[in-house]
């Protein structure tokens, strides 16, 4: 019997699903829901039982489901499956919740999945910059390389190392949890620098002119760069300075083969990053939130070791 993963990439507005066989393709058209991320927890954990029950109808017949996996944003458990959301306005209601476990609960009930599971159902949850690496390393861009470091550069800066497709969240080398973003940098931590705040900042820093802080700022500053308007090239020149600076101690601990970059200002990755970073390749990813997915499988894989 084959077997599929359902996949979830939840964030703020909108939930990505996906139906993933064990060869990384993606059985279905990824599934769009709106994430309802501020409504009550009855309310929200009812809501995401009801997207696992939408994809698995969408599962073929003859083919078991492994589990759930859930890209989810944090603060967050991972470990223990506990959200620690707090002030952020998007999933306020689930702090302290252990969804791994309420979750489970509410779908193995369901009339409509006995006997679709390969065994009990099983809930697996990670940080979407960890499961982009696992994805892009078991079915994309990573692949051929042994040690990676994989990055996702957008609202935010996330991070997670990868030796032979499993994470590596600790050790010589490697920061508590594979976490860069958290790191003393300049006169902050790394995130304020290497987001998509650390270049409006900078911007402002270097007194470009016409720069709406809206969503499309970083996408608009990278447009005039490539148009070839001094200033603004000139900033993602410097950001590009900063992120070699914030790499290069781990490039020299870990030792990767290569370096692996996701996320929306991943897009615009030729106006601030080479080929290379010292002596490492450099992989641009566009299409990140596929290999979020993709990346849900292979948390089982990591189970049955």
């Amino acid at each position: 019997m084959h077997d599929s993963v359902l996949a979830f990439d939840v964030g703020g507005t909108y939930v990505k699903a996906g139906i993933i066989r064990s060869d990384g393709t993606i059985a279905e058209p990824v599934a769009v829901y709106p994430a309802r991320s501020g409504e009550t927890k009855e309310e929200l954990l009812q809501h995401f039982a009801t997207l696992v029950e939408a994809q698995a109808k969408r599962v073929r017949s003859g083919h078991a489901i492994r589990g759930v996996g859930l890209a989810f944003p944090g603060p967050f458990d991972y470990e223990c499956g506990i959200c620690r959301i707090q002030g952020l306005n998007k999933f306020e209601a689930l702090y302290g919740v252990n969804l791994k476990e309420e979750l489970t609960a509410r779908i193995a009930i369901l009339p409509e999945l006995q006997g679709r599971w390969s065994d009990s159902p099983v809930i697996a949850i990670e940080n979407d910059a960890a499961l982009f690496a696992l994805g892009e390393c078991a079915f994309g861009e990573g692949r051929s390389y042994q040690r990676t470091i994989c990055l996702t550069i957008g609202t935010g800066f996330g991070s997670a190392f990868v030796s032979s497709r499993r994470l590596v969240k600790g050790g010589e080398g490697v920061p508590s949890d594979g976490w860069l973003y958290r790191l003393p940098y300049r006169d902050g931590i790394i995130d304020d620098y290497i987001s998509r705040r650390g270049i409006v900042r900078l911007a402002e820093e270097m007194g470009i002119k016409n720069v709406s802080v809206e969503e499309d700022d970083v996408k608009r500053l990278a447009e005039r760069a490539s148009s070839g308007e001094v200033l603004p090239v000139q900033l993602f020149q410097e950001f590009g300075k900063r992120l070699r600076e914030v790499l290069m101690p781990f490039i020299q601990s870990f030792q990767p083969d290569a370096i692996l970059i996701g996320g929306q200002i991943a897009k615009s990755a030729d106006l601030f990053v080479s080929e290379r970073i010292g002596s490492v390749p450099v992989r641009i990813t566009t299409d990140m939130s596929v290999s979020v997915l993709k990346g849900a499988y292979q948390l089982f894989q990591k189970n049955e070791n």
